[in-house]
């Protein structure tokens, strides 16, 4: 299967060769994120793998070739009994239903500028997109497909199409101000579910945005700021065959994780869902910099989460839909904008949560974990 997917990614590649060798200037490369292992050393998140982009324009300076590698050795969970499609309790790793999991994918396709912009409330980048999705996944050989197809493994290609907007200021300060957001849409069609199968559309919408409350300093270095962040997340998914990877996740150019993980403190990858949806709000008060280094900064927050699910995929509980709570605080450093390494505790307030007594069956309302990023 791992040959097959290198055997799309290689056809993928070789539709933009042109593209690629016939622009010198305007070259963009981006890392937008890493991908992490909580096994590897016990509970650590350990950096497993990354998300990278490169673009070249082909027309001018709006229309652009855009080539995007992701993927990592993480572990995944599929918290579903074989026997009946129940939801079960997080097992102790047995690379069963908790499993070290080699994933990759490459997106290719066309971006065009509908404005350049400067990345900032007032002028902000508007673009509109078209993209081919390669997606592999190495999942667990001894689970049954009876209820996810793809349980043991996927190589599946999509379609991907939608506009975004880009108008957040990053400040020498290290606070936000603006916002940005991205309308997608997804298709597999059942042809192109080469290994566990996919027949699906999905639309996802997400948007962020930045508020500075305050900021005080007598230069970049020694400043201090707050700002307040807030991010809203929406995502529907249909069709007669839906892998794991949209249920687990929202959608669009860069997938962010799905309610049950975007809610903080509760249980990643354990609502498999086609209706979904989640507001976050931080309070983010950042210190100055650090031995003189701008970007070397401390960093505190408080937050709070809402999420909803509805549609729990072949799930047998009755109740097919709930909402999440989480509310709390943390501490990070800022590691020159690549990492945001701290620790964070809260509270859940399950309000609604049909799968809250089988995810946590002694009722755990506290939480803390160590984090490398931030939530958004």
């Amino acid at each position: 299967m791992a040959r097959r997917f290198l055997a799309v990614a290689i056809a993928l590649c070789c539709a933009g060769l042109f593209p690629l060798s016939a622009a010198a200037e305007g070259f963009e490369f981006a890392l937008n994120g890493v991908r992490f292992n909580g096994v590897l050393l016990g509970g650590i998140p350990v950096p497993a793998g990354a998300d990278l982009e490169v673009r070249f324009p082909i027309a001018g300076n709006n229309l652009l070739f855009t080539f995007r590698l992701a993927g990592g050795y993480e572990d995944r969970l599929i918290l579903r009994n074989d026997a009946d499609g129940s939801p079960i309790t997080k097992p102790a790793f047995d690379n069963t239903q908790w499993f070290n999991w080699l994933n990759g994918q490459v997106d290719t396709g066309l971006v065009y500028r509908l404005a350049q912009g400067e990345g900032s409330p007032a002028a902000p980048r508007i673009e509109a997109f078209g993209l081919a999705r390669a997606r592999y996944e190495q999942n667990s050989p001894a689970l049954s497909t009876a209820y996810f197809p793809d349980a043991q493994g996927l190589l599946a290609l999509s379609f991907l199409g939608g506009l975004g907007v880009d108008g957040v200021y990053k400040s020498p300060r290290r606070f936000k101000d603006g916002y940005a957001g991205e309308l997608s849409f997804e298709y597999a069609p059942a042809a192109f579910g080469f290994v566990g199968g996919t027949d699906f559309y999905r639309a996802s919408v997400a948007l962020e945005g930045y508020l500075p409350i305050f900021s005080a300093g007598t230069s970049d270095i020694d400043a201090v700021s707050l700002y307040a962040a807030a991010y809203l997340a929406g995502d529907y998914a249909g069709g007669t065959n839906i892998p794991l990877y949209v249920l687990t996740s929202f959608g669009g150019r860069q997938l962010r994780d799905g309610v049950g993980d975007s809610v903080r403190g509760y249980q990643s990858w354990g609502y498999e869902a086609t209706t979904k949806a989640e507001v976050s709000f931080d309070l983010r008060f950042v210190g100055p910099g650090l031995f003189g280094l701008a970007g070397l900064r401390p960093m505190a927050y408080v937050f709070g989460d809402l999420g909803y699910f509805n549609g729990l995929y072949k799930c047998t509980v009755v109740d097919k839909d709930g909402m999440l709570m989480s509310a709390g605080a943390g501490i990070a450093l800022n590691i020159f904008d690549f990492a945001y390494i701290g620790l964070r505790a809260g509270y859940r307030f399950p309000v609604g949560d049909s799968l809250y007594a089988v995810y946590f069956p002694g009722g755990e309302k506290f939480f803390w974990n160590i984090s490398f990023l931030l939530h958004f």
